[in-house]
């Protein structure tokens, strides 16, 4: 599992501790490339939607949710419940 922002890492480091922990780590996407292949930047206001993807061993996505909420439990769950299918 992997987090990728725009964001500059020290933003990440403020966004992880106000999270308390992640299980995950954050890489910086500072060229914008990762979230233009996926087709989640937003070219006008030149940010990244938040999404979340689960991508397979092969490389296809398997989950996909443009409207994740950090602050959201069940968007979690739903990630972790997709992760919990592909282990299986």
């Amino acid at each position: 599992m992997l987090g990728i922002s725009v964001d500059h890492i020290h933003s990440h480091r403020v966004f992880a501790a106000s999270m308390g922990t992640l299980p995950y780590p954050l890489v910086s996407d500072w060229h914008k490339q990762t979230v233009k292949d996926y087709k989640v930047f937003n070219e006008k206001s030149e940010v990244a939607i938040r999404s979340v993807f689960v991508v397979d061993k092969t490389g296809t996505i398997r989950y996909t949710n443009t409207s994740f909420k950090a602050d959201k439990k069940e968007d979690y769950e739903a990630v972790f419940a997709e992760l919990e299918k592909l282990s299986q």
